[in-house]
């Protein structure tokens, strides 16, 4: 190992560089890490409030309250998702960013068939909060996923900061939505 000398006459061993974008992932981690315990935490409160379903009827009604039950647990699972990615050992920009396309595109792929099974059926819906809870929301969040999945790719790792609203936006409507199961029940 080289040396350098101190100002004082003595020497120390000089550290090799630290490569910024391990620096930068592991300062992330124990965000995603908690992010992806409160994700799954939700989804195990989310099955309880199902549960609370089980036996009860078969009707239009109990279509619906599946359906914003698949919607919240795709929330959390890409919450969950994206917290794995980030708590990959050694993970690589490419890496990363393709993940992070990847969850983003599917997430979008998704919610488009969500809103194309729903068309036929949404006679009676259009108000303002219930379409932002369920699509601009998860929109904005798939969107954002492949933004900033773009921007490390291109070796912008401040992107990272802007996962923070991606995952704001899928906490807050698949909590919402679960609340809105178990306040049904």
């Amino acid at each position: 190992m080289a040396s350098a000398p101190l100002t004082n006459g003595g020497s120390f061993d000089t550290i090799p560089p630290m490569d910024t974008f391990f620096q930068d992932l592991r300062d992330w981690q124990p965000f995603f890490s908690t992010v992806a315990l409160a994700s799954a935490t939700l989804v195990g409160l989310l099955f309880v409030s199902l549960s609370l379903y089980r036996d009860r009827d078969k009707t239009a009604s109990a279509a619906g309250r599946f359906s914003t039950a698949q919607r919240s647990f795709g929330d959390f699972l890409y919450v969950l998702m994206i917290g794995l990615v980030f708590l990959v050992p050694q993970q690589v920009p490419f890496g990363l960013a393709v993940a992070l396309i990847v969850l983003g595109t599917a997430r979008g792929a998704g919610l488009i068939r969500q809103a194309v099974r729903a068309l036929p059926s949404s006679k009676g819906r259009g108000k303002l909060g219930d379409t932002l809870r369920e699509y601009a929301l998860p929109a904005f969040a798939s969107i954002g996923l492949l933004v900033v999945g773009i921007e490390v790719a291109r070796g912008e790792t401040i992107a990272i900061y802007g996962l923070v609203l991606v995952v704001a936006a899928l906490l807050s409507t698949g909590s919402w939505n679960a609340w809105l199961l178990l306040v049904e029940a």
